[in-house]
């Protein structure tokens, strides 16, 4: 088949646009993957629709003729105070898969996560990061982290977060909300015509819209969970031994309730990522903003205790300033990237935070902020989420 013919990335005015493009090049099960959620669809678009629900409220006549949008992550400076979310099976979307990610986003100095679900291993990700370093001269402030489904094999979960920290990724974010694969409703459909369409091999090539088999801890592609690839029995007693394996900055990934917040500071983690999976595990979950909102209510000190990092359904950098303002340290982006590095590679990954990056520094300046530190609760009206937000049975008469 004929290559197609793309329009200019530079066409490409907001992160959303390059969906569009993405689905023109992507195979169907490619496009499947990305693109659907949990059953009805509910998670991803709370994920998408919470963030209209908060508006700025500006303040004029203030210095901000010089910008500084610098964040520290986890003990290092961050050029920016968003970074790539982890997605599996990149080579999905583009042959240079996850290699090509990260040296897109380390040319920008954008951090990124790497997820366990890699096409590639994690070794040469972070040898295309080094490479890329290299190139730079060591002046990007780029950092990569790992996302770690824990396996049933516990000897098999050491050896990996040895793999891990041998390859020297920064950070280790484990993955607390797949106790078990959500029900992925248009994997399901796909999976289905393929069964009566007979026997397939489900073992496939990078850059095809298929899996690549480098990768043997990846736990799912779409629909299809790997026997034995995420441990159902995982339990917050298993953090004492993840913690001692791994000596450094530990982050439970997928925190969806202020109970479990209170837990996660007691044992003593270094963050937390808000997450409900991009809407693709749990039925109605709530948004990552809502959790944030939910937090900043009830346990505000927790900001004091613990880095907090949100994800989902950002499509704008505005967006990113609501969550800093409600205490979050940084925002993960997934999709968009997702979507740019498969229409246009590493060119697309920077193009992508281009954009996020400028729509950061433009909505700071009508802020009237000129560092992300001037940011604080007072400027934006919660109103309409907190409407929705859950609130304890204080005082509630019995029935």
């Amino acid at each position: 088949m004929a290559a197609k013919t793309l329009p200019d990335p530079s066409l490409c005015v907001t992160a959303t646009d390059f969906e569009k493009v993405a689905k023109d090049v992507l195979s169907e099960k490619s496009w499947v993957y990305v693109s659907s959620s949990a059953a009805s669809g509910l998670s991803m678009k709370a994920n998408i629709d919470d963030w209209s629900l908060i508006n700025f409220r500006p303040r004029i006549l203030r210095s901000v003729d010089k910008m500084d949008t610098r964040k520290s992550i986890l003990g290092s400076t961050s050029q920016f105070p968003f970074f790539v979310s982890a997605m599996g099976t990149l080579g999905s979307s583009h042959p240079g898969a996850e290699p090509l990610l990260v040296r897109g986003a380390t040319r920008k100095g954008l951090n990124t996560m790497i997820s366990t679900a890699s096409t590639k291993t994690l070794e040469e990700i972070m040898d295309a990061h080094i490479d890329e370093q290299r190139l730079l001269k060591n002046q990007s402030p780029s950092k990569l982290s790992f996302q770690l489904y824990v396996p049933v094999d516990r000897s098999k979960a050491k050896s990996l977060i040895q793999r891990v920290k041998k390859a020297g990724f920064q950070s280790l974010w484990v993955t607390v909300d797949t106790s078990t694969l959500g029900k992925r409703t248009a994997d399901r459909y796909l999976q289905a015509q393929e069964n009566l369409a007979g026997p397939k091999e489900t073992v496939l090539k990078a850059g095809t819209g298929e899996v690549n088999s480098e990768n043997s801890y990846a736990p799912a592609f779409g629909g299809r969970q790997v026997p034995g690839s995420v441990d159902a029995g995982l339990t917050w007693e298993d953090l004492d031994w993840i913690s001692k394996e791994w000596n450094g900055p530990l982050v439970l990934k997928g925190i969806q309730s202020v109970e479990d917040v209170k837990m996660a500071v007691e044992l003593g983690v270094q963050g937390i990522l808000l997450s409900n999976h991009g809407g693709r595990q749990i039925h109605s979950a709530p948004s990552s903003l809502m959790t944030l909102l939910e937090i900043r209510t009830y346990y505000p000190e927790a900001f004091d205790k613990l880095e907090v990092f949100v994800d989902g359904g950002l499509r704008d950098g505005a967006d990113v300033l609501k969550a800093l303002c409600l205490g979050a340290t940084a925002v993960g982006v997934g999709r968009p990237y997702y979507y740019a590095l498969a229409a246009y590679g590493a060119e697309g990954v920077e193009r992508c935070t281009d954009i996020l990056a400028e729509e950061v520094e433009i909505t700071m300046k009508m802020l009237g902020v000129s560092s992300l530190d001037q940011l604080r609760p007072e400027m934006i009206n919660t109103s309409r989420l907190e409407n929705e937000m859950w609130r304890p049975a204080f005082g509630r008469s019995k029935l």
